[in-house]
């Protein structure tokens, strides 16, 4: 096997929102580029298939693509407290607390 291969693995990457997904891009710091057909190529993540909801990445990169999924996850929640009218306050990583 040569030393410049690069081996990638696509995992399911479901999003139903286009504007959370980019929300949550923008707090990780991401930036991106659309291509045709709801793809989006992210330097140095990968590639997002928004249609198939799919990811393409390189297999390094797997805990990056997590922490885009959490941060999706977390653009949900607001988007529902505020619809809800409900205060979303996070406490640490992974917990946060909703209330009325």
């Amino acid at each position: 096997m040569p030393c410049w291969e690069v081996r990638t693995m696509s995992v399911e990457f479901k999003t139903k929102h286009r504007r959370l997904l980019e929300d949550a891009l923008k707090r990780l710091d991401y930036t991106w580029q659309e291509t045709q057909n709801d793809v989006l190529v992210i330097p140095g993540l990968g590639r997002l298939d928004l249609i198939e909801g799919s990811a393409e990445i390189d297999r390094r990169d797997q805990k990056k693509l997590n922490q885009l999924k959490q941060q999706y996850s977390k653009e949900c929640l607001r988007r529902a407290a505020k619809l809800q009218g409900w205060q979303l306050k996070t406490k640490g990583q992974t917990k946060g607390v909703l209330r009325r």
